[in-house]
């Protein structure tokens, strides 16, 4: 039998280790904190949560514990915001500026801090003040992007009249078409449905997504990345995700061949043309290295490019379960654009039964839970409760996309919702909306991602009604942007 000596040995051992821990959970009980569900030692709240669709859970704390409620992620002390408001705020205090730096995904690369996604500090500010002037220039402000848009759009359309009205995916289709923009924006090129190198890359993006948000325990103990099997995933992911920075640096270097400092034609050549007058006049190119363009590009690229393409896609989806809908949206469509010319940014302002259709779409689909975590950089009081510097916070509208107190039918796809008895937009409402999030975080391509959305969309339905042979499935597949199930679509054109 263990004496006396040693068992207060071990407890005394098991208190040290967990000190934070219980100290929380009292400061919790006391109110101090954010009320939240039980939460073990070292294992924190995961064994309670649905590894395949972990929003579910949350959306349920929420309801039970409020706008404001803390949870452990094993041992990261978390807490969500579960309604705009407080998301607003949240996001717009400086003091919640900064990213987590935990979980798996951190040991991938080490050089996160560098990322205009992930990355704290001077060198992201320094680079998302780049971007946004950048991606300004050669796009967002310019006719050029907007045509960009528009041949895009057209390539799709031709795209589906080949399939002759037969049954077909349109994922790959409309994959290309999205990628193509931000191609052309970053480096003035872009790429065929049927290029192999697309479709490697579209992959193994793909794949790491599913991988990293299979509900892994590496997620949580990124030590086990040392222990069989799980170092074997863990070098699986690595590889995956130096395999896409690979075409990024073959392309900076097949970039810089034609490079003239004179009349940059892009992103990449804006970049090179800081680099080249910081080695002129300072003798050194400061943060302006390859790597960092590189970086720079597979965050802008891949931000862009997943988003987008699972908007569009769930849009589809629910246009084919609704009818009546996208009859009606084919009527403004007739009536503000006609058939007779490609829809442009212009016409997005009178057509509003289009945007709330758009903002239905982003609301139901729900196919973003939960924004990109942000951290506590110092102890904030937020609504009466203690937020502690470290904290991670989680922006979860989830929860306020299927709240009845805000939208009434939260389950009922019903763009109406957002306008007025005389059919004008309900502005308030549409702020309810935040898909590109909001504050010092918002996502730098929502221009862009607007664009897209708007003449993409309003192209394939001035042209086509679609529907299916089968009832297009909505459950979400597991990730951390929840897309669709395959489905395909049949593509008859409008006479």
């Amino acid at each position: 039998m263990m004496s006396l000596p040693w068992v207060l040995v071990i407890v005394l051992l098991f208190w040290y280790r967990f000190r934070s821990y219980f100290r929380c959970m009292l400061e919790r009980r006391s109110g101090r904190l954010p009320p939240g569900p039980w939460a073990w030692p070292l294992f924190g709240t995961i064994l309670t949560i649905d590894r395949r669709h972990p929003q579910k859970t949350l959306r349920k704390w929420a309801a039970t514990y409020g706008t404001i409620f803390s949870f452990y992620l094993g041992e990261r002390f978390c807490v969500a915001a579960s309604d705009m408001p407080t998301i607003r705020r949240l996001m717009k205090d400086k003091r919640f500026e900064n990213r987590c730096h935990a979980g798996m995904i951190m040991h991938l690369d080490g050089q996160f801090d560098k990322s205009i996604i992930m990355g704290n500090g001077e060198i992201w500010r320094e680079h998302r003040r780049f971007s946004m002037a950048a991606l300004r220039d050669f796009g967002f402000s310019k006719a050029g992007g907007e045509e960009q848009v528009q041949n895009e759009a057209a390539l799709l359309v031709a795209e589906f009249q080949g399939h002759q009205g037969r049954s077909f995916d349109p994922k790959i289709s409309i994959a290309t078409s999205v990628a193509n923009v931000i191609s052309y924006m970053l480096f003035s090129d872009g790429f065929d449905c049927s290029d192999p190198r697309f479709r490697q890359y579209e992959e193994t993006v793909a794949a790491n997504i599913a991988e990293l948000s299979s509900g892994t325990p590496l997620e949580i103990f990124p030590w086990l990345r040392f222990i069989h099997p799980f170092s074997v995933q863990f070098n699986r992911i690595q590889r995956r995700f130096k395999y896409c920075q690979r075409p990024m640096m073959d392309l900076i270097q097949e970039h810089k061949k034609s490079f003239d400092p004179n009349s940059p034609r892009d992103y990449v050549d804006a970049f090179l043309c800081v680099q080249e007058g910081r080695r002129r006049t300072e003798d050194s190119v400061g943060t302006y290295t390859d790597e960092q363009l590189m970086r720079n590009l597979g965050d802008l690229y891949v931000a862009g490019f997943e988003t987008t393409t699972t908007f569009l896609r769930w849009a589809l989806i629910y246009l084919i379960l609704h009818p009546r809908v996208q009859a009606k949206l084919q009527g403004e469509i007739d009536v503000v654009i006609g058939s007779s010319r490609a829809p442009t940014m212009t016409d997005k302002a009178p057509m509003v039964y289009t945007e709330a259709v758009i903002l239905e779409v982003f609301r139901l689909s729900d196919f973003l839970p939960f924004l990109i975590p942000h951290c506590a950089t110092e102890d904030v009081q937020i609504d009466g409760y203690v937020i502690p510097e470290g904290t991670e916070i989680w922006p979860l509208v989830t929860y306020h996309y299927c709240n009845a107190k805000v939208w009434g039918d939260p389950q009922v796809f019903r763009p109406e919702r957002f306008l007025d008895d005389k059919d004008q937009l309900l502005q308030s409402l549409a702020d309810e909306i935040q898909p590109y999030s909001t504050g010092r975080r918002a996502c730098l391509g929502e221009p862009l991602a607007k664009m897209e959305v708007f003449i993409l969309l309003t192209t394939i339905l001035q042209h086509f009604t679609i529907s299916s042979q089968t009832t297009p499935d909505t459950e979400h597949l597991p990730a951390f942007i929840l897309a669709p199930p395959s489905f395909e679509i049949i593509a008859t054109p409008r006479t």
